[in-house]
């Protein structure tokens, strides 16, 4: 586990649960992204080296307006790739 990420809880077993304002203001943020993971359908940040390396799981609360960001993102990709091909 790399130190200069938030340590785990629950003995190591668990990544923390942090809000998107801790995530902004983490000197780690730029080392890592957020994702989702549909079969627990939570919002994870992870490590860019690492994909499968989970730093920590973004709180709930936090979930409406991470679902507009997502779904505004997957729309304009849509919409370039649409552009591409014509």
């Amino acid at each position: 586990m790399n130190d200069k990420y938030p340590a785990y809880i629950n003995d190591n077993t668990a990544p923390p649960t942090i809000s998107l304002r801790d995530y902004d203001d983490a000197e780690w943020a730029d080392t890592t992204c957020v994702d989702f993971q549909p079969d627990s359908q939570r919002y994870v940040i992870v490590d860019l080296e690492q994909n499968d390396y989970i730093v920590a799981h973004i709180d709930p609360n936090d979930n409406k307006v991470l679902d507009i960001i997502f779904s505004s993102a997957k729309e304009t990709h849509a919409k370039q790739q649409q552009q591409q091909q014509q």
